[in-house]
């Protein structure tokens, strides 16, 4: 994809650039300039518009494809980050069960994680709320990249589908533990509440586990 700019200087001495830019969807390309005077003695300016090209021919699917495929990575991004400060939680109590931590660290782990907490959920929820905007933006896909880059927007989807579900439990322990520090239940309650969240998180966290090995399969989609 190429943009064409052109600037008019003065009316007696006209000189104009053309600055072409050559760029896909994973940031390659070189930079090319050219430079053309005209004669002094032109009186009126006049500004040309380059020849339609396969390069300097913006492609408004493939831009818009590559912002459905960004958005659906925020949400890897941020639900995975999510999901892994859960893990964390969870076995930081599995860890202390076994001796493999002393109640001390056991608690520094759970605070240090319980705090990113809110900053995971605002994440996750911008970064859903972004990839909706641009649903259906590779649809419509031209040419030979069309099928990669439908099946790299499939994988991540998938992958971010299942962040999410370990991410949406770590939410939900969040909120009790908020409730119960602000005395809307007692210690009893909260720690059943919290026995439960530990013995159920193991599906949806090995679930993301999975999901992370599918990653490195991914194909890259290049749909300039």
């Amino acid at each position: 994809m190429w943009l064409a700019v052109g600037t008019v200087a003065a009316l007696t001495a006209v000189a104009w650039v053309a600055i072409a830019q050559a760029g896909s969807g994973s940031g390659s390309g070189e930079p090319a300039a050219q430079l053309a005077t005209h004669s002094a003695h032109q009186t009126t300016p006049t500004l040309s518009t380059p020849p339609a090209t396969e390069r300097n021919v913006v492609n408004p699917g493939a831009a818009a494809c590559v912002q459905e495929i960004k958005a659906a990575e925020a949400v890897v991004a941020a639900a995975g980050n999510a999901a892994e400060h859960w893990r964390e939680h969870v076995q930081a109590r599995t860890d202390l069960l076994a001796g493999k931590n002393s109640e001390e660290q056991t608690k520094a782990i759970w605070k240090r994680t319980r705090l990113l907490g809110p900053a995971d959920g605002v994440a996750v929820n911008s970064a859903v709320a972004e990839r909706t905007k641009v649903n259906g933006g590779c649809a419509g896909l031209p040419g030979k990249a069309a099928a990669v880059c439908k099946q790299r927007l499939a994988t991540l989807d998938a992958v971010g589908a299942t962040y999410r579900a370990a991410a949406r439990d770590w939410a939900t322990h969040l909120q009790a533990m908020a409730a119960h520090a602000a005395g809307e239940f007692g210690a009893e309650h909260a720690q059943e509440l919290w026995v439960a969240a530990w013995t159920g998180a193991t599906r949806n966290l090995n679930a993301a586990a999975r999901a992370t090995a599918t990653l490195a399969d991914v194909p890259t989609c290049k749909p300039a």
